[in-house]
């Protein structure tokens, strides 16, 4: 059974491989740019994008005439360029890049771009980091939210494919998806990229369509041979230790004397406390505590080697590339490592014709961490919490002596790439292409009895996701007298998106020796289901353009998907931009401006919902039948009135498409003979229609309504600065600067049927307040007597019908009832930051470079959920759910803070609930992310560039927890995220 399940994984790769070649269609496009892989026209009418960027991204490798050569590559010229952000400020540094330990898209982008947060909760390798570009454009109130933000990511023009949003669906959490939960973005190969920017434009946003309504992330990478060396090989390797220093580790004494201060004088402790804190005797949890010389695994080697070789030249050539890299983690034994092959091939076999083909493959497996809460998470089955796991040596031996037997394997293969035939004749364009995008994702876990008291488990999880794009291109140019010209650009494309996943659990097997489900007596059950999703668009782009003064576009299209109500499947959206030289127009002799130019666009962008399910109209989900904590489906006849009530919530029938108005204007400039620049941008996004899950009355017996009609507005400013402030070339000295900044204002502007206000799912939303606050009660300190107590009508104050005592927090009563509720919540804090940026300084002599890099974020806030997990011991200690999970670094000190007042944990009011402020802290940060030396070697024939790198050197912050960064999506800093590692880099670049 295993090898036939392994060859229906292989074969599920290689259908799609086949399919390509055998139902390609032919695509025209200019035999010296490739259009298809960024939807500009030929001739730049129209086109918000300046002439800069547009050259960056163009990449032909066929040469017109077959014999014109490219300039030798020079990694000295790239280390030390002045700044790739020069003029150029969406775009990201790739020697920063290249010289980079992280594995991430993500990690690589931080501080990069103006007004691009972003969210790395865990540094354990391999884990999902989010991305918000300007902003959030729903609630966040689950991992599926959070989810349905993210930019699209392209490569060569092909959309990358994610997770949807059932991978959490068919958990009673969303700790983590289905499967492996491994970022996709990690596989990436990184080394063979020639270029990322970050795509915020709306009349650009517009041209990619819905995928891109959160913005776009456009990779183009290396595809061929240009001329000068063919072979390229660079290596390096990074010693990664903890971030957060020494570990101080505590044991059941330490606690216990924690815990004695929470209680009256005089209170028996033994009468209140854990089994594990009453006998003083126990060595394995009063013993001398050793279990971090087990869990924290550093220092730690990773590596990272690359090569590829080109050849051809005139009309053909091709690029093969190869690439291996790991990453440790610093704790719980994680690692992650990747296998990266890259084959493109160019042909031109007649005038005017180009054939591009394009495969990029990706291997990639992680050791995932042993914590309880995500073992919980997936079992979906809680043993006793109430003892937690030992702190000492021995204990801490034992039981990974017990983990010993358990498996976790944790695979994904990707493969995408694209076929493609260009053709131009004179003014005509035209063509077809074919793109794809295939993953697997398969987990096989298992954990013995030792474990899990006397019960095992075992879960097996196959899944692909598959996209396929058919698209065509037609086009047309007219040049007028006097330098003006007209371009037309007609496009259409059809997509199918399939997501499919087998699902199977089992539990109680008759053994430890059978670790599938497959076998071995499990009470199993089975998960099967899939996605298909289907779109279809057309546009009509037209563009004018008068010599180097002006520019103008105009674009229409309509999108249809069958996500929607089949009512609604289709939508029009309309899109303009304007751009002026002030430079080439009116100041051509002011020498001092190298240039100047206004910029503007509008745009209607649809947005897709992260889930079929929607469109489907009325159906319920419930978990009153059943197993405890098991969903059932069902939306017919008896069954479904028998289920009720039903916990995924009302969905009626009608849904239609959400939308976002997208606007941006700004500005445009370089100075002194592009030795500075300075641009700053203005934006407004609304997003419009969007879904909110409302509360309704028990009787109808679901936990909520979905309604369409929420609005929420994100505006802001952006400002990017570059410059040269040292340049004597004949000194060999440079220095240069460079620095962006954004601001973003986040705000409810609507909700459906006219509400000003709803409290769904713990959160409060409010019309004219931003999304992302916290809803808590305000916290003044302690009573330190019953007199201290507020008395109104002869009747002291009370928190749910209890009478507030001395000991117990002084709450705000916000509506002056005399009554502690939750409509004495207010709003306070934001979970995502208001100001981000970065800035980096380079010097250079001689061959010799030198560079620093930073990032921050800030007005953001956390509730320090770890905090309340150890101050809540009372309550938590009774529970059967994840809050109450102890992990092994629940021994630990030093992360959580200790002057919160000592209330009185015997007191009926619950003192130390979470929806407090209390526990909400400012998370403001200031982070040096790198700093690197480099050096190019002197040879006659070859390039050789070595350099020396340290990264996550040193965070400036008043966050009492571990690091700033980890903090969830949510704004909750859970002590679960694994520390972001220190590390030095030593690699070596060459060429020849």
């Amino acid at each position: 059974m295993k090898n036939k399940r392994k060859g229906r994984r292989y074969s599920r790769i290689t259908y799609p491989f086949c399919a390509v070649y055998c139902f390609s269609m032919l695509y025209a496009g200019s035999a010296y740019c490739m259009n298809y892989r960024y939807p500009l026209s030929q001739s730049d009418a129209g086109s918000s994008v300046t002439s800069y960027r547009k050259e960056a991204l163009r990449n032909d490798t066929l040469l017109k005439d077959g014999t014109k050569k490219r300039e030798k590559q020079d990694f000295l010229q790239e280390a030390q360029k002045p700044c790739k952000a020069l003029g150029l400020p969406d775009s990201v540094d790739m020697m920063g890049v290249y010289r980079s330990p992280y594995i991430s898209l993500q990690q690589n982008l931080k501080g990069q771009v103006s007004g691009l947060y972003i969210q790395e909760p865990s540094g354990e390798p391999g884990t999902q980091q989010a991305m918000f570009l300007r902003g959030t454009s729903v609630p966040l109130f689950s991992k599926v939210d959070a989810m349905s933000t993210q930019p699209a990511v392209y490569v060569n023009g092909v959309p990358i494919i994610e997770n949807r949003a059932y991978s959490y669906s068919i958990k009673n959490n969303d700790v983590n998806p289905l499967g492996t939960a491994t970022n996709l973005l990690a596989g990436l190969h990184l080394a063979n990229i020639e270029s990322i920017e970050v795509i915020k434009d709306p009349y650009e946003l517009a041209k990619l369509g819905p995928l891109a309504a959160n913005g776009a992330i456009w990779i183009v990478t290396r595809d061929g041979y240009r001329g000068g060396p063919n072979v390229t090989v660079d290596a390096s390797l990074t010693a990664s230790m903890a971030s957060n220093g020494d570990v101080r580790m505590t044991n059941a004494n330490d606690e216990r004397n924690f815990r004695a201060g929470f209680y009256p004088e005089g209170t028996d402790l033994d009468r209140y406390l854990p089994a594990y804190l009453k006998d003083r005797t126990d060595p394995m949890f009063f013993g001398v505590p050793g279990w971090a010389e087990d869990y924290y695994n550093t220092p730690q080697l990773q590596y990272n080697v690359n090569a590829s070789v080109a050849g051809g030249k005139g009309i053909a050539n091709y690029l093969f590339a190869i690439g291996t890299a790991t990453n440790e983690g610093m704790a719980d034994n994680t690692d992650y490592s990747k296998y990266n092959i890259d084959f493109y091939l160019n042909m031109m076999p007649v005038k005017g014709l180009t054939v591009s083909t394009v495969l990029q493959a990706t291997k990639a497996s992680r050791s995932r961490n042993n914590t309880l809460r995500d073992r919980y998470a997936e079992m979906e089955y809680f043993p006793s919490l109430s003892t937690p796991l030992p702190p000492t040596q021995s204990g801490s031996d034992t039981y990974l002596s017990y983990l010993d037997d358990s498996k976790d394997d944790n695979d994904n293969i990707a493969l995408n790439g694209s076929l493609a035939l260009n053709y131009l004749w004179r003014a005509l364009r035209a063509g077809v292409s074919v793109k794809f995008d295939y993953e697997t994702d398969v987990r096989n876990a298992f954990w013995p009895t030792t474990v899990i008291e006397s019960m095992n488990f075992t879960s097996n999880y196959s899944a692909y996701n598959r996209r396929f794009i058919g698209d065509f291109y037609l086009g047309y140019d007219i040049d007028f007298t006097k330098g003006h010209k007209l371009s037309f650009d007609l496009k259409g494309a059809m997509e199918e998106d399939r997501f499919h996943y087998n699902y199977t659990r089992g539990y109680d097997g008759n053994d430890d020796m059978h670790k599938s489900t497959s076998g071995g007596g499990y009470k199993v059950t089975n998960f099967l289901d899939q996605e298909v999703l289907h779109f279809m668009n057309s546009s009509l782009n037209v563009g004018y353009r008068w010599r180097d003064y002006l520019s103008a576009g105009v674009m229409f299209r309509y999108d249809g998907v069958t996500s929607v109500h089949p009512n609604h499947k289709w939508l029009f959206t309309p899109a303009a931009n304007l751009n002026w030289n002030l430079k080439h127009s009116l100041m051509e002799n002011v020498s001092w401006i190298s240039d100047l130019a206004l910029f503007g666009s509008w745009a209607r962008i649809g947005r897709y919902l992260p889930s079929d399910r929607y469109g489907m109209g009325p159906q319920s989900t419930s978990e009153n039948i059943g197993w405890s904590g098991s969903w059932i489906s069902g939306s017919y006849n008896q069954y479904a009135t028998a289920t009720r009530p039903y916990t995924f919530g009302w969905i009626g029938f009608g849904v239609e498409w959400p939308y976002a108005d997208k606007a941006e204007w700004g500005i445009r400039s370089k100075w002194l003979k592009n030795r500075l620049s300075a641009d700053v941008s203005f934006y407004s996004n609304r997003d419009k229609n969007l879904l909110v899950k409302l509360p309704v009355a028990h009787e109808y017996g679901y936990d909520g309504q979905y309604k369409q009609g929420m609005e929420i507005t994100n505006r802001g400013v952006e400002l990017s600065l570059a410059g040269v402030l040292v340049n004597q070339p004949n000194d060999g000295w440079q220095w240069s600067v460079a620095a962006n900044f954004a601001f973003n204002h986040n705000e409810l502007s609507s909700l459906p049927d006219g509400l000003q206000q709803a409290e769904t799912d713990g959160r409060l939303l409010k019309v004219g307040e931003a999304v992302d606050r916290f809803y808590v009660l305000e916290n003044n300190g302690i009573y330190q007597s019953d007199a201290e107590v507020p008395v109104k009508d002869g009747r002291k104050m009370t928190v749910n019908g209890v009478e507030l005592k001395a000991g117990d927090p002084k709450w705000v009563d916000k509506n002056g009832d005399n009554k502690i509720t939750d409509e004495d919540k207010v709003l306070k804090g934001h979970s995502l930051p208001k100001y981000t940026g970065g800035f980096s300084t380079q010097l250079k002599f001689k061959r010799f470079d030198l560079g620093a890099s930073f990032f921050f974020a800030a007005g953001h806030s956390a509730m320090n959920y770890r905090a309340y997990q150890q101050y809540d011991f009372a309550t938590l200690d009774r529970g059967d759910n994840l809050a109450g999970a102890k992990e092994i670094f629940f021994w630990q000190s030093g992360n959580v803070p200790m002057d919160y007042p000592r209330y009185n944990v015997l007191s009926g009011v619950h003192p130390y609930r979470a929806d407090q402020d209390l526990y909400l802290e400012k998370v403001s940060y200031l982070k040096l992310r790198s700093v690197t030396l480099g050096y190019s070697v002197p040879t006659a024939k070859h390039s050789v560039y070595v350099y020396v790198s340290g990264n996550n050197l040193f965070t400036v912050t008043n966050f009492s927890g571990d690091d700033p960064e980890l903090v969830d999506f949510d704004g909750y800093y859970r002590g679960y995220g694994m520390g972001i590692p220190r590390s030095v880099t030593l690699g070596v670049r060459c060429s020849f």
